[in-house]
């Protein structure tokens, strides 16, 4: 599992949380975020690839709680443009055991 250490949280004009990340080489497929409410978040792009999300900012953790899904936006290198975005579903869990005691 990789640490998403580089990142933003924009909440869009409709309330929806949008991650801003760096561009990852492998597709997503059917990805998914853990989020138990607390400060951070799992990301399960595909079954190769796994990102933990890093201390949530605290105005943002609200907007993960409410929906059910969010957008992750990936820069390209330079970050100036996005070079790829999707949906998505954010599954809601008591506890995360991937992010216990961190």
């Amino acid at each position: 599992m990789k640490h998403a250490a580089d990142y933003q949280v924009v909440i869009s004009d409709q309330g929806v949380p949008v991650l801003v990340l760096p561009y990852q080489r492998l597709k997503p497929e059917k990805p998914i975020l853990l989020y138990d409410g607390g400060y951070h978040a799992t990301l399960f792009r595909n079954d190769h690839d796994t990102l933990l999300i890093d201390f949530l900012p605290e105005e943002a953790r609200a907007y993960f709680q409410k929906n059910d899904w969010c957008v992750v936006l990936e820069q390209n290198k330079v970050g100036d443009d996005a070079a790829r975005d999707y949906k998505v579903f954010i599954k809601k869990v008591k506890s995360n055991p991937l992010t216990d005691d961190l």
